[in-house]
């Protein structure tokens, strides 16, 4: 067994990129605003983008986190966010943090899957993508999903710049 906490340390997207990478899911992987569908971040550290996507999109936005102290701090900023009462504020409805092992739970239920992976990781992953419904969108950041070649077909990439660096984000269905 794994040690998943120690295997996948907590590293936070940056908000622009956030918003490049939801761009992308309305723009060519049809996400809808006040729908149905369902997103799921797999390890969602301190809450950033399940919150974006809650605030923003008005869906479904669950987040699986191993780590306590990181819930506790995704569920304080909701709570200061609840404090505001605006109308976005409302959205917060929408998600649900739990405190669970993402190698141990099923995708089945999910559109739109995030997940930031280090590649030494990915041979752990084979089952969970297994478990998607046809047609989820994976959405791998900074690392191309390798060696799943039977289950998750490459759709898209996304090129972000900063300063240093240019980080990619990779898009796959789920086949």
């Amino acid at each position: 067994m794994i040690d998943s906490q120690l295997a996948l340390p907590f590293q936070e997207t940056s908000y622009d990129i956030i918003i490049d990478i939801f761009n992308v899911l309305e723009k060519k992987f049809g996400l809808l605003s006040n729908s149905k569908q369902r997103f799921v971040d797999l390890g969602s550290g301190n809450g950033q983008i399940i919150l974006y996507s809650a605030l923003h999109y008005s869906i479904s936005s669950t987040g699986f986190e191993i780590d306590k102290n990181l819930i506790e701090e995704t569920k304080t900023r909701i709570d200061s966010l609840r404090k505001e009462k605006s109308i976005k504020s409302k959205r917060l409805k929408h998600i649900q943090v739990k405190n669970k092992d993402f190698f141990t739970i099923s995708l089945k239920d999910y559109d739109y899957v995030y997940i930031y992976s280090l590649p030494t990781m990915q041979r752990f992953l084979t089952h969970l993508f297994q478990t998607a419904k046809n047609g989820a969108v994976i959405i791998s950041h900074k690392y191309p999903l390798k060696g799943f070649r039977s289950i998750l077909e490459l759709f898209h990439t996304l090129d972000s710049h900063n300063e240093k660096e240019t980080i990619h984000t990779y898009f796959y269905h789920r086949v």
